[in-house]
């Protein structure tokens, strides 16, 4: 099965593009032209990367015509709540139209599966208007139109909405912040003060879950996913700031400083992930396991980085 993987280079895509080419899928690597130059030496697992800018309606069907897809997992899109204040519009494009684009690309590829990552941030189909900021928007919307596509015109597509995901790769989220910020804080320059790290507060519950773990889901939701379903993707442990912190203080090599805040900002309420569960899929990897692994890579990259070693 030839498999188009959108966002190939990002925290996600690289873990897919392995975890799709173990189980003996032809892998076809997407990557956007500001990353291309990084990524020349390829992404482990694809047997090709193409290069395209998603937003771009006619090189979107260009590419689903020359790829020639049997399934489609599309990962690539703006994630960042604060750029999408500043560039909503941007984050449409980005979010919502590039969706649009392959899902009318792929209607040219009868019988192609495609796999649309949305967000756990996204609210109701018909709650736009009550969004919280523009990238719930966007991600909202982005949902919608997925199954909107798979009720119009009977495309098979499923959606997969993870948690907040973590472990190595270079995740910009909390935890992956707070790898880099402690490998660093292992091993200050000399002379060189150690900033505290700022959690809002100690109390504050998410549930994490691996990207590894979440790689195996979208396997799994691909190739055995009912299409127009949305599956929720959880640990299925809510694990508080406090948790988050003394996991790093456990795996890093040297104490932490933190500055600790008193928000009482709500969590969210936990999803139900038993639609993923029923499937075969399970999360395996241990939350500690998950933490320790994000701080070793960020260790090694500061090494390569100290040795001025070229693709750090």
């Amino acid at each position: 099965m030839r498999v188009l993987v959108t966002g190939a280079s990002g925290f996600s895509g690289r873990h897919v593009c392995r975890t799709l080419a173990a189980a003996g899928c032809d892998v076809a690597a997407v990557v956007s032209p500001r990353s291309a130059g990084k990524d020349a030496g390829g992404i482990e697992g694809a047997s090709v990367a193409h290069v395209c800018d998603l937003t771009d309606r006619k090189a979107v069907h260009a590419l689903c015509r020359s790829a020639a897809p049997d399934a489609i997992v599309h990962l690539a899109g703006q994630n960042a709540v604060n750029e999408s204040w500043k560039a909503p519009d941007a984050t449409l494009a980005a979010n919502l139209m590039s969706t649009a684009f392959l899902l009318e690309g792929a209607r040219s590829r009868p019988g192609c599966r495609i796999l649309v990552v949305g967000s756990m941030l996204r609210g109701a189909e018909d709650g736009l208007s009550d969004s919280l900021h523009p990238y719930g928007f966007s991600k909202t919307a982005q949902v919608a139109a997925a199954l909107a596509w798979h009720r119009w015109y009977g495309l098979s597509v499923v959606v997969a909405e993870p948690s907040n995901l973590i472990g190595p790769g270079g995740s910009l989220g909390l935890c992956g912040k707070i790898a880099v910020w402690a490998a660093g804080a292992e091993r200050p320059a000399p002379g060189a003060r150690v900033e505290p790290f700022q959690l809002s507060s100690l109390e504050e519950r998410r549930d994490f879950l691996d990207v590894r773990d979440a790689a195996d889901a979208y396997v799994t939701l691909l190739l055995k996913g009912e299409p127009g379903t949305a599956y929720a993707l959880e640990s299925g442990a809510l694990r508080t700031l406090r948790d988050v912190k003394e996991a790093f203080d456990l795996a890093a090599a040297a104490p932490l400083p933190w500055r600790i805040g008193q928000s009482s900002a709500p969590s969210p309420a936990p999803r139900d992930a038993s639609a993923a569960w029923a499937l075969g899929w399970q999360p395996r990897i241990p939350f500690e396991r998950s933490i320790a692994d994000a701080l070793e890579e960020q260790r090694e990259r500061r090494c390569r980085e100290e040795k001025g070693e070229v693709g750090t």
